[in-house]
Formats: structure tokens, C-alpha cells, sequence
């Protein structure tokens, strides 16, 4: 008898593993809000937490690809400031635990000793979700317009 029982405990728990695994149901919100958080980041100029904003393979456009070489690639724009960035969505595309997010944005830098200037462009940005982390970049291109 303990046989069968233990047999049906692990019939059902073998049943209900697919429905504790079905994915979190996600919102373009939570898309939007990352890539506000990664406008904000972008601001500061911070390359540290720019490059973790990235999945370890993750590429920023065709410059760099993983954190290692996103940071490094960041690094070497010791004479800019970025003054404000600010993004537009125009769309994004959910599926399941990825999403595809395309949008325009405006970045306003300092380019020392005195040259001021504002950047316009697209860009496409490619999102995984992370069970730890939550949203990540998988990649992001941008196109400027200027």
C-alpha cells in the first residue's frame, strides 16, 4: 500500500510541474520601465551597471558583445557627458518570456572641452526575462538620424 501511494504522489507532482513552470504572465509596463531604468543608467554614464542591464552575451549593437567588452567599450568615452536621454516606444512585441521593443530616442552630451550636441535616432531593443534579475537586454541597436 505505501507503494501506491508514493507512486500517486509522484504521479501528481509529475502532473503539476508543467503548471509550476508556465511562465509569468508579463506587461509592456514592465518593458517600459526597464528601459527607463536603462535611460537613467545611460545618463549617468555609469558603464558598470550599463553592461549588467545586458545578458552575459549580450551585445550592444555591433560594438560590443557580453558585459566584459559593453563595459570597456563604455569606458573609453572619457570626454562626454551625457546631459539627458530620454526614449519613446512605438512598439513592443511580447512573447512569452522575450520581448522585441522599438522606439525612437534623444540623448543630449557634452563632447569636452565645449562641444554641445543632441543625437536623434531609433533604435530596436531585444529583452530577455531572468527569473533573478528580471528584464535583461539581449541586444540593442540604435540608428541615428543626424
Amino acid at each position: 500500500m505505501k507503494f501506491k501511494v508514493h507512486q500517486y504522489t509522484w504521479m501528481v507532482l509529475l502532473l503539476l510541474l508543467p503548471l509550476s513552470s508556465c511562465n509569468k504572465r508579463h506587461t509592456k509596463d514592465e518593458i517600459e520601465a526597464a528601459m527607463k531604468h536603462y535611460d537613467h543608467l545611460i545618463q549617468k554614464m555609469d558603464a558598470d551597471s550599463i553592461a549588467l542591464q545586458f545578458t552575459p552575451n549580450g551585445d550592444l549593437g555591433d560594438r560590443a558583445h557580453g558585459r566584459t567588452w559593453i563595459k570597456r567599450f563604455l569606458s573609453t568615452f572619457t570626454n562626454t557627458k551625457v546631459l539627458s536621454q530620454n526614449s519613446v516606444t512605438n512598439s513592443i512585441v511580447l512573447n512569452g518570456d522575450s520581448a522585441l521593443q522599438k522606439g525612437t530616442y534623444t540623448r543630449g552630451v557634452i563632447i569636452f572641452p565645449q562641444d554641445t550636441t543632441t543625437i536623434k535616432g531609433d533604435y530596436t531593443a531585444r529583452w530577455l526575462w531572468q527569473k533573478q534579475t528580471g528584464w535583461l537586454l539581449r541586444s540593442i541597436d540604435t540608428m541615428p538620424k543626424n
